[in-house]
């Protein structure tokens, strides 16, 4: 069944490249679901292969998007009721819409299979982003650029011994860029990734640990024989550290995250402080960019006995090669407040919003799970 399902990804990829987007986006969730679901031994008694929807309200706000609202309903599901070990799966779609008329839609699921011998990872969506670059130094610089955007996910790791997985991944984004000068350049960017991956995983939960370490390592490249204009490659390294707090009822999380971007990095893939959600919050405008980007941070998560939360955090981090020469190795610090709800007790899984201040520059997150 594994290979069928791996099978029917390479045929949805195919099929999303063309331009009839709702539809494949639709397509996708259904038959990602229904392979998903169908792996299920049908037993209507047995809780464990009970299905727990919830549809969750988004609601943040950011100095570049501004206001946001949308939806996100998530299903958390075992896929087999008689795998006691793989954790619960979880799948959902996200649709949000800001007030400086940026829009996106995404289907994304997260599968523990077969024991948790298999991982798989899979996003998809579109949308069209008003947002903004700092073309030159000084605050008063930004340029505005609008961004038509289509992506595909796929990561597959498989454990090949205890706590450790490898696998690979392949990454398809089509960007059209306007970038709003006196005289307005258009661009149109396809990229293909193809990846490989090494995560160690000695975590207590994969939804809210207490206890554990997870480290990945990942090399993604871009070659030209995938249709890019030019070859580049990016390594990125992440270390998590997870303490118990308060007699096991609270959590301090630690955090280390870098990325090397090598060659002719195009710019829709610099590293963007702050862009890539939790490396590091508070940074919305996107100022500080470049090939290199270093990020360590610390979360404090405090928790009431109501399944409510609130968590505190700090961190320090730096761009390097950046396309703006005064900000290379610029200390950036970050430092913030946040809320949490678990709306799935069964799997300890959080729903919350996060406050964060950076360097003249802040925003507020809403957040599925943890931030890492």
């Amino acid at each position: 069944m594994l290979y069928f399902t791996i099978y029917t990804y390479i045929i949805i990829m195919k099929f999303f490249l063309i331009n009839h987007k709702l539809k494949c986006l639709i397509l996708l969730s259904v038959v990602f679901w229904n392979i998903t679901f169908s792996q299920q031994k049908k037993d209507t008694s047995s809780q464990s292969n009970s299905k727990k929807l919830q549809v969750i309200p988004y609601v943040s706000y950011d100095r570049t998007f501004e206001f946001m609202f949308g939806a996100v309903p998530m299903v958390m599901y075992n896929v087999d009721k008689d795998d006691t070990i793989s954790p619960a799966s979880l799948s959902g779609l996200m649709g949000i819409y800001t007030t400086n008329k940026t829009w996106f839609t995404a289907f994304f699921s997260k599968l523990y299979l077969e024991e948790d011998q298999w991982r798989i990872l899979f996003g998809a969506g579109f949308g069209n982003m008003n947002s903004q670059f700092l073309a030159s130094a000084g605050s008063n610089h930004f340029t505005d650029i609008q961004t038509g955007a289509d992506f595909l996910k796929l990561e597959v790791k498989r454990k090949i011994f205890s706590e450790v997985y490898f696998g690979g991944s392949y990454i398809y984004t089509k960007f059209d860029n306007e970038y709003k000068f006196d005289t307005p350049i258009e661009e149109e960017v396809t990229l293909n990734g193809l990846g490989l991956g090494l995560l160690w995983d000695k975590r207590n939960d994969v939804y809210y640990p207490n206890k554990g370490i997870k480290s990945t390592l990942n090399y993604l490249n871009y070659p030209t024989f995938l249709g890019n204009e030019s070859q580049s490659n990016e390594i990125n390294f992440e270390l998590n550290k997870f303490l118990a707090m308060r007699s096991d009822k609270d959590v301090l999380a630690l955090r280390m995250y870098t990325v090397f971007g090598l060659g002719d990095v195009p710019f829709n893939n610099l590293a963007v402080m702050g862009g890539r959600g939790s490396d590091l919050r508070g940074y919305t405008q996107g100022e500080y960019r470049g090939k290199q980007m270093l990020a360590v941070q610390g979360e404090y998560r405090y928790n009431f006995p109501n399944n409510m939360g609130l968590v505190g955090f700090a961190g320090l981090g730096s761009i390097f090669q950046s396309n703006i020469t005064q900000n290379d190795g610029v200390l950036l610090p970050s430092v913030g407040v946040g809320y949490r709800y678990m709306a799935f007790p069964e799997n300890k899984m959080n729903v919350g919003l996060d406050f964060a201040a950076g360097k003249d520059d802040w925003g507020i997150y809403f957040r599925i799970g943890e931030s890492f």
